[in-house]
């Protein structure tokens, strides 16, 4: 394992160790600059959409004002979960 992995494992468990969203928010906030968080926050709409699929690709770069590639990049990566994770992920993003 690599310095950068272990380091990443080691974000994710003091993450996980939050206990309250105010607190989650505030240390993302601490760790993420304004651009990191509207590069998560448009991956996170990006991949609803995707999940719902009730879009084209091409619809849904224009409704995010993105490139199509960004959205194929997205698609791919959706494709590489097990499907386990993929359903997850579907609980988790598509819950409203």
């Amino acid at each position: 394992m690599t310095t950068t992995d272990s380091a990443w494992r080691g974000f994710l468990n003091a993450l996980q160790s939050i206990k309250t969203p105010h607190a989650l928010n505030e240390c993302l906030t601490f760790f993420l600059t304004h651009e990191e968080k509207a590069t998560l926050t448009t991956r996170y709409l990006l991949t609803q959409e995707l999940l719902k699929g009730e879009l084209t690709q091409r619809e849904i770069a224009k409704k995010f004002g993105v490139s199509i590639a960004k959205i194929t990049r997205g698609s791919n990566s959706l494709k590489l979960l097990s499907p386990a994770l993929k359903q997850e992920l579907t609980q988790l993003l598509l819950k409203s």
